[in-house]
């Protein structure tokens, strides 16, 4: 107690003197930057996300205003200058939740004086808490005090991490734990064998702590002198990372050890060598009587120990051991003991329990696979709740048990087979254990694509890569793959081993390859095993490191080494890329066959490439080695020691080179002189099945490769995959219902001799489209208060997380100003107005910062950054898209400051930041940054706009990823107004692409002085096709930005009267920076521009068709009005219809009536549309006066009804086969009709199914 009376007495004592300075977010970095030595900054309650430096000569203390709301630190501290000095950071009751992978992360910085952490929460620190990066300097003294430590470590590293050396490391009574990925919680990554650390740590709770046995809470190895001092005391620790790891508390050499009334579970001990001194007396659950260590929910945080346990007196000198804050007094104790039943079945949380008498308590039941939860009940029997989790309350010592059911399971057994066999290789979703699944799930099975498999069919023939099966019984499916011919491979899918590694695929088991890091002189190494993503694409890859010092002059280099004999037309490919300055600008691929003297094969200039992309490295080896000479080939991936480096790196850089994907390719020798002989075709011949997207593959008697004759199909040139004896030709987006001719022309298709097959013709149809299945809109939003909810944000907040099927939200004619954020795990989102004219999202709000003094502010009242405002802390924009599959129709998208002021600062009303957007019949309005799409972390995100309304002045379409922009008005609001600012990243396949788009604009915009756009960073994209300009365009079309487009073209464009626009003087030179200059092309040809279409921007390999969303059904037809009931007839292809009287919608329905209520009014007044099975409305059908009398027609789509596990069709006729399948064709139950009612006995089913009865077919789900 002396000890701690100290301790608060010095703190309070540096209180003191302090001058405290109240702060918010807004006012909390020029407070921090202007503080003094000793100073006090009270951070009211709040988001804190602008990052510091580390202070200079001076002690901060960062200390929450408020003792019941902690403000939220998300920035980082960061430091790269030596001349920072004897600063210090204390942090007092915050909650630090860093936005990066470190908190305190700083490289060239000098001595500092001390970090204290006091009365924190710290959660999701990705890598380090504090990283230091400066040998040679010290930190006086890390301290942590009452801090909870919880859900770090995802990225791994040490939670403290430095390279200063560290004085003193103290952790007193605090909780750490789930830190199942990290490593260390102190490692000291320098060297200092003088300096003699202190290091206590006591009274902490620790559970789950640090990923494997070689691990520790302090690691110091040999860094630190051997007379170094560690305590450990009334610490209860438990429990590694990952289980039956067993990480240790210390790590050291030398050194006086104490460790005093530890109480250690499952955890590893003192790894001490040559100890100066040692003395140990620690805790065992034996010892105090426990036979578990009984926490109540401590994966969740809850480590209470009853006043009344041994835990709470086993310290020294009879304190508790572990965290003081756990222990709690009870007056009237009574207590709670859990299970399962039966055992096997699940877990309960918590364990044991103890409470108040009469105080309620909460369990949680989680069931093991096979299992689901049924209910709780007592000891005796009796049933407590059906709830889970359940709170009950309790009133005498009980046990509480979690009663669980078994399900009927099922076995999906999935065969490999074919030449490809070896590698092929399927994911399952949902994955199950064993997968075992219970009865009626299904089961998507998909093909998973690598560099040495080609994918031929499923045992039914179909070949779509992805499929979907009922596990209604145990099921066996087998999938074919062919091998595409190939030596050796590596895609470093595991890390290890990181050197002299074997081929991860090979073709032949005497022939494994190997793959080595060589330092220059020849001695291997190990490379850094590594996951990098580099303009959008993610590889796996092994990362060559070589020292600053030794770059210009002893670089590294990977080589690998296998045999090519007996094969030919040998094809090394590879990818590499950089992500610093310590790169080579020239990298070269040479090969060898003695391993000594080496030849260039390519040469790749990486100049501008930092961390931009993944670059091709491929190369072929000379047809005229021997194959005495082939026996052993080198192929190495190493600097040109004549180029310059990337830039100037640091003098403690390390090369930042990448390589993945590499794989060699080669034919190999087959002297066979006749003609392929053809075996097999998939889909058969006169197939009547056929999917819209799918695979074409035909097998013969031998290998095959690829002859000189291109194949074209369906309008496009079809590049083929070829096996060993397989040629496969992907199509996609084929009509439903229709045949097809599919020709394999002489000489698409040789042996390997050139020898070419004779050729053949297919045909084939594909299958029917399927009627949707009838459904109602999934939640309606009405700003009257007529619907589900009354705001857009309130309808998506309740959507279900991860759909792979639009959820449809129709949105009624209102005015709803608010924010709207799409969160990323709410994909498929369909939001659907009833008029974009009248149905209006909209918002106040910018982003400008606070103004000076004197200033215009009006802007300030608006702004997201302004304390004072309704919208401080909003993001900037009123609409955000974070997931992907988004679709809007019929809506206006309004930021009010930017329509209301015409004028900056940015405003935006839009921002799309994920793949797959689309927007029909919408309108975009605001003034400076009306839309931002794509994001950082993709290039290649796509967004796809038609028949939209886009307005602004300044910048008002800008960032990044791929947009088709076609038949959409860009709508001008002043004099030398600009319309795109495109951001595009090194590897955008794309950019910006507007068809048939039309400029035009208010009267200011008029005056000829309008830009189609400028170049806002990096490699900006924008190409026009056949754009009308209602307006004229200054001449030079472009203007200057922040950098030099890769390409800002036209073509076609036109006047507003038809009339070519001359395009000759439009702006081809751009200038940025310092006087950088460079040129793109700014006109197109027509053979230019065949590339830009829907297919290959927004399809991609994906097949992703927005277009498809917006396919009107028919309005409906003969829309009467009898007495008080709206009748029409069906509109194929429709989900459901939406009935409308004078413009308020008032119903929706399956059906093909509607009783309206009674008004009087006439038949005129009522309209009804119908929806498409994506939410996409019809035109409107207006009602006619009924006479009482209907000529009907009998509507052809099928009637089915569904009463239990019996499915009854009616309407057909006897002799027509009626089947019922899965989606993709997998058949449940089939019979043929002997009347005009079939009735088919089901299993029990979940999900979507196709019933098809001859020529008609409809979806249902169960």
């Amino acid at each position: 107690m002396r000890t701690h009376f100290l301790l608060c007495f010095l703190f309070l004592f540096s209180y003191l003197g302090a001058t405290e300075i109240s702060v918010d977010p807004i006012t909390f970095n020029d407070a921090y930057t202007n503080a003094g030595d000793g100073d006090v900054l009270l951070l009211e309650p709040g988001i804190y996300a602008s990052s510091v430096t580390f202070p200079s000569g001076k002690t901060i203390t960062l200390k929450s205003a408020s003792a019941t709301e902690l403000p939220e630190i998300r920035f980082g501290v960061s430091g790269n200058d030596e001349a920072i000095m004897n600063g210090g950071l204390i942090f007092d009751g915050l909650k630090i939740v860093p936005s990066g992978d470190y908190f305190i992360s700083v490289d060239k910085v000098g001595d500092i004086a001390a970090i204290r952490v006091l009365n924190c929460t710290i959660e999701s620190v990705n890598r380090c808490f504090i990283r230091t990066n400066n040998n040679g300097y010290s930190i006086g003294e890390i301290e942590f005090a009452n801090c909870i430590i919880r859900n770090c470590g995802d990225k791994g590293w040490n939670f403290l991490y430095p390279k200063h050396i560290v004085r003193k490391v103290s952790v007193r009574n605090s909780t750490l734990y789930n830190y199942p990925g990290g490593e260390s919680f102190f490692l000291a990554n320098a060297s200092d064998t003088d300096n003699v650390m202190e290091f206590l740590f006591e009274n902490n709770t620790v559970y789950k702590w640090a990923k494997s046995s070689d691990r520790a809470l302090c690691k110091t190895s040999k860094n630190y002198s051997v007379n170094s001092n560690y305590v450990f005391r009334n610490n209860i620790i438990a429990e590694p990372g990952v289980a039956g790891q067993t990480p240790s508390l210390l790590e050291a050499t030398g050194g006086n050890v104490i460790g005093e009334n530890n109480l250690i579970v499952n955890y590893g001990g003192y790894k001490v060598s040559n100890a100066v001194s040692q003395q140990v007396n620690d805790l065992t659950l034996e010892g105090l009587g426990l036979s578990a260590l009984s926490f109540p929910d401590p994966d969740n945080g809850d480590f209470t120990i009853l006043s009344g346990s041994p835990l709470a007196t086993a310290g020294v000198d009879g304190q508790c051991v572990g965290d003081p804050r756990w222990i709690k007094s009870l007056g009237d104790a009574v207590h709670v003991e859990t299970a399962a039943l039966p055992e096997e079945a699940g877990s309960v949380s918590p364990v044991s329990i103890a409470v108040e008498k009469g105080d309620n308590a909460t369990f949680t039941a989680t069931a093991n696979y096979g299992f689901r939860f049924k209910l709780w009940q007592d000891g005796s029997g009796k049933t407590l709740s059906t709830e889970n989790p359940a709170t009950l309350q309790i009133d005498k010592d009980m046990k509480v048990v979690a009663v669980f059911d078994a399900m009927d399971m099922q076995t999906l057994t999935v065969n490999l087979t074919g030449d490809g066999a070896k590698w092929g290789k399927v994911t399952l979703s949902p994955e199950a254990e064993g997968n075992r699944y219970e009865k009626g799930t299904i089961v998507t099975v998909t093909i998973v694509n690598n560099p040495v498999t080609s994918f031929m069919y499923w045992e039914d023939q179909s070949s779509e890569v992805s499929r979907q099966v009922i596990m209604d019984a145990d099921r066996e499916l087998t999938a074919a793959f062919d091998v595409i011919p190939f030596i050796v491979g590596w895609d470093f899918a595991v890390s290890e081993p990181r050197g002299n590694r074997p081929g991860d695929y090979y073709y032949q088991t005497d022939n494994t390859g190997n793959l080595s890091l060589y330092n220059y002189d020849g001695s291997s190494t190990n490379w850094g095993g590594s996951n990098r993503t580099f303009g959008g694409v993610t590889y796996d890859c092994a990362r060559r490191y070589t020292a600053a010092a030794d770059i210009k002059t002893a670089p590294r280099y990977f080589q690998a080494k296998f045999s090519a004999r007996e094969y030919n037309n040998i094809h090394v490919k590879s990818m590499i890329a950089a992500d610093n300055e310590c790169v080579h600008k020239l990298q070269k691929m040479q090969y060898s066959t003695d391993g000594t003297t080496f030849f260039d094969l390519a040469t790749i200039d990486m100049t501008g490439k930092i961390s931009t992309e993944w670059i091709a490295c491929d190369a072929v080896l000379p047809v005229t080695l021997t194959e005495e000479e082939k026996s052993t080939i080198y192929i190495r991936w190493i600097p040109d020691l004549s180029s310059e480096l990337l830039g100037q790196p640091a003098d403690d850089a390390t090369e930042g080179f990448y390589l993945a994907n590499l794989f060699v390719y080669a034919d190999p020798n087959d002297a066979d002189p006749e003609p392929p002989v053809l075996l097999s075709t998939t889909p058969v011949e006169g197939s009547s099945t056929a999917s819209a997207n799918g695979t074409i593959t035909f097998t013969f008697d031998k290998k095959v490769k690829a002859g000189t004759v291109p194949v074209v199909f369906n309008g496009e040139t079809i590049t083929p995959v070829f096996g060993s004896k397989t040629a496969s030709y992907t199509y996609k987006n084929l009509s439903y219902g229709t045949q097809y001719e599919f020709v394999l022309p002489e000489g698409a298709v040789t042996n390997f001799v050139g020898n070419s097959f004779p050729g053949v013709t297919l045909h084939f149809s594909t299958v029917p489209r399927p009627d949707p299945i009838a459904r109602v809109f999934d939640a309606i939003v009405a700003a009257d208060g007529t619907g589900d909810y009354t705001t857009v944000q309130a309808a998506i907040d309740a959507a279900p997380a991860g759909r792979s099927m639009p959820w449809l939200i129709f949105v009624k004619n209102g005015s709803y100003r608010e924010q709207v954020i799409v969160p990323k795990e709410k994909s498929f989102i369909h939001l659907i107005g009833q008029d974009k004219e009248k149905t209006i999202i909209h918002h106040k709000l910018n982003v400008g910062g606070k103004p000076a003094e004197g200033d215009n502010d009006e802007f300030w009242k608006y702004s997201v950054h302004n304390p004072a405002s309704e919208v401080y802390q909003f993001e900037g924009t009123v609409v955000k898209i974070n997931a992907t599959d988004f679709y809007s129709e019929n809506i206006s998208y309004v930021n009010d400051w930017g329509i209301d002021s015409q004028a900056g600062p940015q405003a935006l009303a839009m921002s799309t930041q994920n793949d797959r957007s689309a927007f029909f019949n919408c309108k975009f309005r605001s003034y400076q940054d009306t839309w931002m799409t794509s994001s950082a972390n993709d290039n290649n995100h796509r967004t796809y706009v038609t028949d939209c309304w886009l307005e602004g002045a300044v910048d008002y379409f800008y960032g990044g990823g791929n947009a088709y922009v076609e038949k959409t008005t860009f709508y001008n609001l002043r004099s030398g107004a600009v319309i795109v600012a495109p951001s595009h990243g090194a590897g955008t396949r794309w950019g910006y692409i507007f068809d048939h788009c039309t400029v035009d604009g208010n009267a200011s915009a008029a005056d000829g002085k309008q830009k189609l756009g400028r170049p806002w960073h990096n490699s900006p994209i924008t190409v026009y096709l056949n754009t009308t300009m209602n307006i004229p365009i200054a001449p030079e079309g472009w203007t200057d930005m922040g950098a030099v487009p890769a390409l800002f073209a036209e073509y076609n464009s036109m006047d507003k009267d038809g009339n070519p626009i001359d395009l000759n003087n439009r702006k081809t030179t751009y200038t940025h920076g310092d006087g950088q200059t460079g040129s793109c092309k700014a006109v197109l040809t027509a053979e230019e521009v065949v590339k830009y279409t829907y297919e290959n921007v927004i399809c991609e390999n994906d097949n992703w068709n927005p277009r498809m969303f917006m396919e009107k059904v028919d309005k409906p037809d003969d829309l009467v009005l009898d007495g008080e009931q709206l009748s029409w007839k069906a509109s194929r292809y429709a989900i459901c219809y939406l009935v409308f009287c004078d413009d308020e919608m008032i119903g929706m329905t399956k059906d093909t009536f509607f009783n309206v209520p009674a008004s009087g009014k006439d038949a005129s007044a009522y309209q009804v549309k119908a929806a498409n099975e994506y939410g996409s409305l019809s035109e409107p059908a207006t009602a006619s006066k009924g006479t009482g009398v209907r000529n009907e027609t009998v509507d052809n789509r099928l009637q089915v009804l569904i009463n239990g596990n019996e499915l009854s069709v009616l309407g057909v006729s006897a002799g027509v086969p009626v089947i019922l399948a899965s989606v993709d064709g997998c058949v449940v139950r089939s019979m043929t009709s002997t009347s005009d009612k079939v009735t088919l006995i089901l299993p029990s089913l979940k999900g979507v199914f196709v019933l098809k009865a001859g020529d008609r077919s409809v979806k249902i789900m169960f």
